[in-house]
C-alpha cells in the first residue's frame, strides 16, 4: 500500500543531492487554457513508490495557459518545472520542441510524454509502466491503450485495433497504433533521436527511434485520453489541407526511410502512394466537384 504523498516522496529523494526523480513527465503546451489543468491533474494524481517531475514547455501561449501553469508551479514547486518561451518557437521553424527544450532538462531514468490537451485517467499509470520496464529490460519503451475524446464524446474508434502484444517498426507506422500520451521510454535513448527538417510528426520519429532497439510493448489497460481538436498539429492539418501539406508529408515519409532502416521500403512506398491518392481526392473535392 502506497502511503506517502508525491510531495513527501519528492522531499525524501531531494534530501539526497545525488538523487533524481525516476520519471520525467514531458508536456508541451500552446493555447491550452481549457485543457491544461486537466492534464496537470492527471500527472499529480499518480500514485507511485518513486518520485517524478513534470517538465512543461509553454510556447508563448496567447491565452491563459501560462497563468494556470504558474498557479500549479506555486502549489507544487518541487514537481512542476515549467519552461516559458517569450517568442513562439514553432513559428520560428523549430519543430522538435521536445528534443530542443524539454529532453535536456529531464533527469529521470524514464520519460513519459503527454501533450497539454490530452490527459491521463489511471492514477497508477506511471507505476504500471515503470514496473513493466524494470521487469523487462529487453523493451526500450511501452505504451497502453487509449480513448479518443471528440465532438461526439469518448470512444475507442481510433485505437480499437490495439492489443496487448509487442509491435515492431513497421506495425507502428502502418496504422495509428501508439497514443502519444501513453508512451514511456528509457531516457538513455534520447540522444539517438534524429533531427531532420523534413520530419512533420515528432511522435512517430520518437516511436521509430525506440523501435531501433527493440519492439514496443502495449499494456492492456485504458489509461489515457487523446483529445481530438482543431488546435493540435493533426487537427490543424485536417482543417487546413493544401498542396504544400501533401508535399511535406511525402518528404516526411522519405525522411523516415532515410533514418530508420527497419522500416520496409514497400511500406514507405505504400504510404507515399496513399498520400498521393489523398492529394488527388483533395483536388477533386476542391476544384472539380465543387464546380459541378
Amino acid at each position: 500500500m502506497i502511503q506517502k504523498t508525491q510531495e513527501e516522496i519528492m522531499r525524501d529523494w531531494t534530501a539526497d543531492n545525488s538523487a533524481a526523480p525516476l520519471v520525467s513527465i514531458c508536456c508541451t503546451a500552446y493555447n491550452h487554457e481549457p485543457f491544461i489543468a486537466v492534464a496537470l491533474d492527471g500527472f499529480l494524481m499518480q500514485k507511485t513508490n518513486f518520485s517524478f517531475e513534470v517538465i512543461i514547455h509553454d510556447d508563448c501561449s496567447a491565452d491563459g495557459t501560462v497563468k494556470i501553469i504558474k498557479e500549479y508551479q506555486k502549489k507544487y514547486p518541487e514537481i512542476i518545472k515549467p519552461i516559458f518561451q517569450s517568442e513562439n518557437q514553432y513559428s520560428k521553424g523549430i519543430r522538435s520542441i521536445l528534443a530542443t527544450f524539454i529532453y535536456p532538462k529531464c533527469s529521470g531514468t524514464y520519460i513519459a510524454v503527454c501533450e497539454g490537451d490530452d490527459y491521463w485517467i489511471d492514477s497508477c499509470k506511471l507505476q504500471k509502466q515503470v514496473d513493466f520496464l524494470e521487469e523487462h529490460p529487453e523493451y526500450p519503451a511501452c505504451f497502453h491503450r487509449a480513448q479518443v475524446l471528440g465532438s461526439e464524446g469518448l470512444s475507442d474508434s481510433v485505437y480499437n485495433h490495439v492489443r496487448e502484444v509487442e509491435y515492431d517498426a513497421n506495425e507502428i507506422l502502418k496504422r495509428w497504433t501508439v497514443p502519444t500520451a501513453s508512451f514511456m521510454f528509457r531516457r538513455k535513448f534520447v540522444s539517438e533521436i534524429p533531427s531532420d527538417q523534413d520530419f512533420i510528426y515528432g511522435d512517430i520519429v520518437l516511436f521509430e527511434t525506440m523501435a531501433r532497439y527493440g519492439n514496443l510493448y502495449c499494456l492492456p489497460e485504458m489509461m489515457s485520453v487523446y483529445r481530438r481538436t482543431d488546435a493540435g498539429i493533426v487537427g490543424g492539418q485536417r482543417k487546413n489541407r493544401n498542396v504544400a501539406l501533401y508535399a511535406r508529408t511525402d518528404r516526411h515519409y522519405r525522411a523516415l526511410r532515410r533514418h530508420f532502416k527497419k522500416i520496409s521500403s514497400f511500406l514507405i512506398a505504400w504510404l507515399r502512394i496513399k498520400n498521393v491518392c489523398f492529394f488527388v481526392s483533395f483536388l477533386l473535392r476542391k476544384y472539380v466537384l465543387r464546380s459541378v
